[in-house]
């Protein structure tokens, strides 16, 4: 579970949840629901324990209790799930030349979402478009401002040591490097806050509703103005020193190459005559047959295919998944492309290596991530 920022605090009105109580919503949360009699059978847990913690769910209104189907031995058990409205989360994005804002429900569904790109990253100009889009997608939302727990952040950068540790970010959010990153977007939302960087938020939310769902050993690499990442090993994120696990980004420049990015996508597009526009308008438009997409493909697949090399090796991932501000077609073109170096053969056999795939997450996964942090905080694994 991503270590907190800040000690976070929990509204009057939810009620402590034990560790087996936690293990019941994750899996109604991962599941998107199952019967109650399942629960045991799945979760080791005694059939006593599991009705009285669905009861008292139940009772505060965090799950809802379906129609009655054959349960584990054949005897009518009631189907759970969870209930959306219970509470909501805030996830805030906060890249090189963009800031957005999710909306998301108790059962992990996006209920509002919007990024904008911004010349001005600059603090007061960022604040000021965060509270706006709180007052927006609330409303639009429709959802009740005071079942709002808190809210999380991914920030693009890496930790540095402070008490609490501060970003280190790329130069488009040079401003940021001294601020009080909690406080100030805490602030604008008008809501708690715990913070991860950008690429551990986006890793969150793979995890949670992307490759994670069938598959305990990944690595994510993350895409956006810059190149960074996650590691999950065994179903649990690995975070490391200052929570700065997987910044990819710095193996790369050891290993030289091109730099998979979406500075350097953009790089390659006006050297192909492209127009010169903003990081942020790029990613909206952008096709695999646009002028410059094809090289930049071959290239940075070049460079993926020696770290999910270096990946298979050093921490037996399963999977490298291609994610990040890259949109969809892009990373489903990347991923094909992306080859690995061989590896020798020992008895006949060579190492296992990961397979490259494209993010099984639709929308802003940093959003989505980061949003999940308070929830995670408060109520899952």
């Amino acid at each position: 579970m991503p270590v907190p920022a800040v000690t976070f605090p929990a509204p009057e009105w939810i009620p402590g949840v034990s560790a087996g109580g936690r293990t019941i919503l994750d899996h109604l949360l991962r599941t998107g629901g199952t019967s109650q009699a399942s629960l045991s059978h799945t979760l080791d847990l005694s059939q006593p324990s599991v009705a009285r913690l669905i009861g008292t769910f139940h009772a505060a209104g965090m799950v809802v209790l379906g129609e009655r189907s054959p349960g584990v031995r054949g005897n009518p058990s009631v189907h759970v799930t969870l209930a959306p409205d219970y509470a909501y989360a805030l996830g805030v994005t906060l890249v090189g030349d963009a800031v957005g804002l999710t909306v998301l429900d108790f059962a992990g569904k996006v209920r509002a979402a919007r990024t904008l790109g911004l010349s001005d990253m600059a603090p007061a100009a960022v604040t000021e478009t965060l509270r706006a889009l709180k007052r927006d997608l609330v409303a639009e939302a429709a959802v009740d401002p005071s079942r709002i727990v808190g809210a999380g952040a991914g920030v693009s950068g890496f930790l540095v040591p402070g008490a609490p540790p501060r970003f280190n970010p790329p130069w488009q959010l040079a401003e940021w490097a001294q601020v009080d990153v909690a406080g100030t977007l805490g602030a604008a939302v008008e809501a708690p806050l715990i913070y991860e960087n950008d690429a551990t938020a986006a890793t969150v939310a793979e995890g949670l509703v992307g490759v994670g769902r069938h598959c305990a050993n990944f690595a994510f690499c993350h895409l956006t103005n810059g190149f960074g990442g996650g590691l999950v090993s065994d179903g649990r994120m690995v975070l490391g020193l200052l929570r700065n696990a997987g910044d990819f980004g710095g193996a790369l420049w050891l290993l030289g190459g091109t730099y998979p990015s979406l500075d350097t996508l953009h790089a390659y597009l006006r050297e192909a005559g492209e127009r010169d526009e903003s990081v942020e308008a790029m990613v909206r438009r952008v096709q695999p047959d646009t002028p410059g997409v094809a090289r930049w493909v071959e290239d940075a697949g070049r460079s993926i295919g020696k770290l999910a090399f270096l990946l298979g090796h050093m921490v037996a991932s399963e999977k490298v998944v291609i994610g990040g501000r890259l949109p969809p077609p892009l990373a489903e073109a990347l991923a094909r492309a992306t080859v690995l170096p061989a590896t020798p053969t020992r008895n006949g056999m060579p190492f296992p290596l990961p397979e490259v795939v494209p993010s099984e997450v639709r929308g802003d996964a940093v959003g989505i991530g980061a949003a999940m942090l308070p929830l995670r905080e408060l109520f899952f694994l």
